[in-house]
């Protein structure tokens, strides 16, 4: 089980962090883009396990409206889950 633990919710967040972070749409479609293309995945294939079209996907990653069910299969089929910290908190994962 991974665990994901707080260090410290006053310091600057590090954008270099390997975790994919998001705090926009535009940037949770950046980082489903990010997700398929590591897990080797086109948009084609990963409509079809979502069970969606190829223009949704293309739609999720430049950040427009999608359905939310939509986004998160899609970071699961990628290998992603969605977790909640508080703003610009450094996180760190365990476990992997």
């Amino acid at each position: 089980m991974n665990e994901i633990s707080i260090i410290d919710a006053r310091e600057r967040y590090d954008r270099n962090m390997d975790q994919l972070r998001a705090l926009t749409a535009g940037e949770l479609g950046q980082a489903v883009r990010r997700a398929r293309e590591q897990r080797g995945l086109q948009q084609a294939e990963l409509a079809e396990r979502v069970g969606v079209t190829r223009m949704t996907v293309s739609r999720l990653e430049r950040g427009e409206g999608v359905s939310m069910e939509t986004a998160m299969r899609a970071l699961s089929e990628c290998g992603y889950e969605a977790v909640l910290v508080p703003k610009f908190s450094r996180v760190t994962v365990e476990g992997r």
